[in-house]
């Protein structure tokens, strides 16, 4: 019988962000699954957290890690720091940890999306799938189309 290996001295290595890049199609089923991109499969865990945009634009996907620190980025961006002491802070934290919900890819590649998620960006059928640093994005795709409209990628140009 094979000795358990001994993890205890091994020194975890730094975990990096995912970088997610790409623009896709999907539907989503009756159920609210919807398939992921092959190319994400291959880099993401099985375990991911969805939770819709601060406005309700779309939906966010994040692995655990990447969603927690994003959490943490919100505080800081706004408040320099999250501070346990300052009810508004709790209260925040609160509301945005409780619109998160734990989801696992499954055999097919899916995962699901509840109706309360779907119904808040309003999702119907037709998705759009957005690659982001340490994220990704999934759209309406009438709203998704709309944004893209609006976007002026001249703006880089001095």
């Amino acid at each position: 019988m094979p000795q358990a290996a001994d993890n205890e001295g091994t020194p975890e290595l730094p975990r990096h962000e995912v970088d997610l890049n790409g623009e896709f199609h999907f539907k989503v089923d009756g159920k609210g699954r919807m398939a992921l991109p092959a190319k994400f499969r291959k880099v993401l865990s099985k375990d991911l957290v969805v939770t819709p945009e601060l406005t309700n634009e779309c939906v966010y996907v994040f692995e655990t890690p990447d969603f927690n620190e994003w959490v943490e980025k919100l505080f800081i961006d706004r408040f320099g720091e999250y501070k346990e002491s300052d009810r508004e802070h709790v209260k925040l934290r609160r509301v945005l940890k409780s619109r998160a919900r734990d989801v696992e890819v499954d055999a097919s590649g899916r995962i699901m999306l509840s109706p309360e998620v779907r119904a808040a960006v309003g999702i119907d059928k037709e998705v759009v799938v957005v690659g982001n640093t340490g994220r990704f994005e999934i759209w309406d795709a009438d709203r998704f189309k709309s944004m893209s409209d609006e976007v002026d990628l001249g703006l880089f140009y001095s």
